[in-house]
């Protein structure tokens, strides 16, 4: 399972708790990367709390999470991530972009 790549064995178990195997292996190798990509850039420091909490945005289109943080940030102001850090329900938004 390429997620043990991304995230340390702690993190890695939890995911193994949270969601079910098949589940997971939905998840698109290439387009998770895209995603990943995409949050190191806006400098989200907390990427396996994401993981941890949120795998399905690891599911969606990049241009929509793109959009979503930037809706976000547009939002929340130029401290957005360190918000969204502190409540990680805000990404729950990406979902209605």
């Amino acid at each position: 399972m390429f997620l043990e790549k991304y995230l340390n064995e702690f993190y890695f178990d939890m995911v193994l708790d949270n969601y079910e195997e098949s589940y997971i292996t939905l998840l698109d190798e290439e387009n998770f990367i895209r995603i990943y990509e995409i949050f190191k850039k806006y400098g989200f420091n907390y990427i396996d709390d994401i993981i941890l909490k949120y795998l399905d945005i690891f599911m969606l289109d990049e241009d929509e999470v793109i959009n979503g943080i930037i809706s976000l940030k547009k939002e929340l102001g130029d401290d957005f991530v360190n918000i969204i850090g502190n409540d990680l329900t805000y990404l729950e938004r990406i979902f209605d972009n």
